[in-house]
């Protein structure tokens, strides 16, 4: 039989979360995900950008045992992050080269400038369509079994007593 432990208050989730604030494999159970990242931008609003930027770095492996309570892999989070970080350096890039070849452009200027617009904005469209499945992913439900990431952080086995399984099998 799976019981169900009650959600977890703000202090809990937040003491659960920064205890294994390093740690990438385990599980981590909505209330803990959701209550730290409520604390994290509330703070880093309040902070400096240098000091929110450390804080949202905090909750990587937090984002990650989110993923692992759904059944699925950190590998979900690190292709999000490579495609925002390629969209940038790709951006990065094209300005580059569209200033060191700005004489060869001049022709070409409003078929260039089509092109780029056309191409960020279709990374843009892709990466906020993969960013809503990572949403939909943390907002899912906890696996109520024991999964490749470890016990589930919600749901716990209650094991039968002996003595009823005894009665049971006189009957």
């Amino acid at each position: 039989m799976t019981l169900m432990t009650p959600s977890l208050s703000f202090s809990e989730a937040v003491n659960a979360s920064t205890s294994k604030i390093f740690q990438i494999h385990g599980r981590s159970r909505r209330s803990e995900f959701w209550w730290t990242h409520l604390l994290v931008y509330v703070l880093s609003f309040f902070l400096t950008p240098i000091v929110g930027f450390l804080l949202d770095l905090l909750t990587i492996p937090l984002a990650i045992r989110r993923l692992h309570d759904t059944g699925r892999s950190g590998w979900w989070w690190v292709v999000g992050a490579l495609s925002k970080l390629s969209f940038f350096v790709l951006l990065f890039y094209d300005l580059c080269m569209a200033v060191v070849n700005a004489d060869d452009i001049r022709g070409y200027a409003d078929l260039f400038f089509a092109a780029m617009f056309i191409k960020y904005t279709a990374l843009f469209v892709g990466i906020g369509i993969y960013q809503l499945v990572l949403l939909v992913f943390y907002c899912l439900d906890s696996e109520p079994f024991e999964n490749y990431y470890g016990p589930s952080p919600k749901y716990q086995e209650e094991e039968e007593d002996e003595t009823e399984v005894e009665e049971d099998d006189d009957n």
